[in-house]
């Protein structure tokens, strides 16, 4: 298996709640892997598999030269057809265990919410995780009362893999999850909603490179 420093910054590019459209997420992609380094989780649950494969080129082909790693959500066939670098998975999806038999050099992560699903998700070959929701974010409400720092820090200190805290991540809050044993740090709204993308991005990188 080919092991690869991963970035810090993981951006995912969809949810069913902030679909984007076709000319916004090249746009996007091109400026934030300008910037810095990161890792583009394309989640577009919307989407049929053709256009899915086409995108993933697209955005592929706009990362060229960078130090961007490109990933799909669930989605490890179209990881394999397009040379995408990895894919990532819900909590309870397809055992790990499987897509590493079938895609030994993919990077493969894991969603998780609880110190038990963490440590199973390491078991099962896992790359990285992400757990949250960390802060309170409208995303996510429905799912109840975010986990918090302490919970971060539980699972951060007990796997051996990095660890991205997720929910109502800013650049302001950064610098606390990475205290508590954070790797890195993922998000979804900020780059969609940020007037500034270019400030967000270099505050951002400020923060992770200390």
């Amino acid at each position: 298996m080919i092991k690869r420093t991963l970035p810090r910054l993981y951006m995912v590019s969809n949810s069913p709640e902030r679909p984007y459209p076709a000319k916004e997420l090249p746009a996007l992609v091109r400026q934030l892997t300008a910037q810095l380094p990161a890792i583009v989780q394309i989640r577009e649950k919307h989407l049929d598999a053709k256009t899915l494969y086409e995108m993933t080129l697209l955005v592929k082909s706009l990362m060229h030269d960078s130090n961007a790693l490109l990933f799909l959500n669930e989605r490890f066939d179209i990881t394999l057809a397009t040379g995408a670098d990895g894919t990532h998975f819900p909590e309870n999806s397809t055992p790990l265990g499987k897509v590493r038999a079938a895609a030994p050099d993919m990077l493969l992560g894991k969603s998780t919410h609880s110190l038990q699903s963490a440590l199973s998700a390491e078991a099962e070959g896992a790359d990285y995780l992400i757990f949250g929701p960390v802060f309170d974010t409208p995303l996510k409400k429905r799912y109840g009362s975010p986990m918090g720092l302490e919970k971060l820090e539980k699972v951060s200190r007990n796997v051996s893999i990095p660890v991205y805290a997720i929910g109502g991540i800013t650049p302001a809050n950064t610098r606390q999850c990475l205290d508590h044993g954070a790797y890195g740090i993922a998000a979804l709204s900020i780059f969609h909603i940020s007037e500034n993308l270019s400030v967000t991005l270099e505050n951002f990188k400020n923060v992770l490179d200390q």
